[in-house]
This record gives structure tokens, sequence and C-alpha cells, in this order.
């Protein structure tokens, strides 16, 4: 009987050491929290891609959703004078069904799990930055921020277009 018991005994650690190695098997994985999250400024796909943080094809899927958000919730009015009014001169763009909202420059595209992104617009004082529908202004001296060469092209050459009165 104790040869019995010592059998079962051995058999028990046996296969408790066998789980805990087991559990240990193929290193340590990173928690999701641990990766810290990029944010960038993109006007394309191949912008975001370029940036080496997320794939062409998923940088994609995310502008796709950012112009669904921005054909969804940008505001519409139903003359140029009152968008530009309150968008600034050139910063307006034609509907498909006539109405006139601010103009899609960019997309703040963020690498979480899962990657988010959102529409921009141009800053709304003739600033160089970038603002989403919110109102949260997003700077080029934004040092937590990526910003494509792209990017910061149209946001000079937007900030510009305020002042060529």
């Amino acid at each position: 009987m104790a040869e019995n018991i010592s059998y079962r005994v051995f058999v028990v650690s046996a296969a408790c050491l066998l789980a805990v190695g087991v559990a240990g098997c193929g290193g340590e994985e990173k928690k999701t929290s641990d990766v810290p999250v990029v944010q960038g400024i993109y006007t394309t796909a191949s912008d975001c891609a370029d940036a080496g943080h997320l794939t062409y094809d998923t940088c994609s899927d995310l502008i796709a959703s950012a112009v669904e958000a921005h054909e969804k919730d940008a505001p519409t009015y139903t003359e140029l004078r009152f968008c530009e009014a309150k968008e600034g001169d050139g910063k307006c763009e034609f509907t498909a069904n006539d109405k006139i909202r601010p103009k899609l420059l960019a997309f703040l595209i963020a690498t979480g799990n899962p990657p988010t992104s959102i529409p921009l617009y141009a800053h709304a004082q003739g600033d160089r930055g970038f603002r989403d529908l919110a109102g949260k202004v997003y700077m080029h001296a934004n040092d937590k921020l990526v910003f494509s060469e792209h990017a910061v092209t149209v946001f000079e050459r937007n900030a510009a277009r305020q002042y060529r009165r």
C-alpha cells in the first residue's frame, strides 16, 4: 500500500511539473498594454504603411473607416459662404447631395490594439496643424505625434491659404 501511495504522489508531482513546464514554453508574451501606441498623421495608406508600424492593408482599412466617419459625422452647410465663415477660405468641399462640408485633409491613426483612425481637418485659425470633429488640435510641434512628410506639406499649404487674401 505504501508503494501505491508513493507511486500516486510521484505521478501527481510529475503531472504538476509537466503542467508548469508546458505553461512556460514559448517564451514570454508581451502584454498588449506593454506595447507603446504610436499616433501618426497621414494622408494616404502608403503614407501610413511607410511609417513601418502597420501594414498597407491595415492602413487602407483604417483610412476607409475614417472616411466613413467623415461622410457620416462632418457638419454640412447649405451655402459655401457659411462653411467658409466657419472653416476658412478654401477649406470646404461639395458633397454628392449638394451640401458643403469641411474638406477632409488627413487621418490620425493610432497603432493600439485594435488600431484606430479619425478624420482630420484644417486648423480653424489657419495655424500649422489639424483638428478633429471634436475640436481637438494636432500641431506639428507635438513630439508625441508622427507627421508624415506629405501631412506636413498639406497643413503648411492650408495654413498659408489663410493668409493669402
